[in-house]
């Protein structure tokens, strides 16, 4: 056994890209462009090369309690998952964003971004969107 830690590869979902592009979008209306350049800089420079060394650093997502019925349905799904893989949902916090992450045996998926002020992330991807 060795105390090198576990260093995993980093995948990047449709969600995930599409959050930054209305991230990109948001800043440039109100005439923030530097700010996005920082956000990916971060990302690129300090998370990124952070989880890839260290990648169950972030907080498990299902130590929360969810606050809806299809939240907690949701979750249920993703648990189910995550217990037949040995993955987990996780969240890191840095600068004012939240990234959502899911980890698997050998690789890091960025799901999605938000800004800390915003109330939650969305998944279109993962369960559809509005019937």
């Amino acid at each position: 056994m060795t105390d090198e830690p576990r260093r995993v590869k980093i995948r990047i979902s449709g969600e995930f890209d599409a959050r930054l592009t209305e991230i990109e979008r948001y800043l440039n209306r109100v005439e923030r462009p530097e700010s996005f350049r920082q956000l990916v800089k971060a990302i690129r420079e300090k998370v990124a090369p952070m989880l890839k060394r260290f990648p169950a650093i972030g907080r498990r997502v299902f130590n929360t309690k969810p606050d809806t019925v299809d939240a907690l349905l949701a979750m249920e799904e993703l648990m189910g998952m995550a217990r037949n893989n040995g993955d987990t949902l996780r969240e890191y916090l840095f600068d004012d964003y939240v990234l959502l992450y899911w980890l698997s045996e050998d690789a890091i998926t960025f799901l999605s971004i938000r800004h800390t002020r915003e109330v939650s992330f969305e998944f279109h991807d993962l369960w559809g969107g509005e019937p």
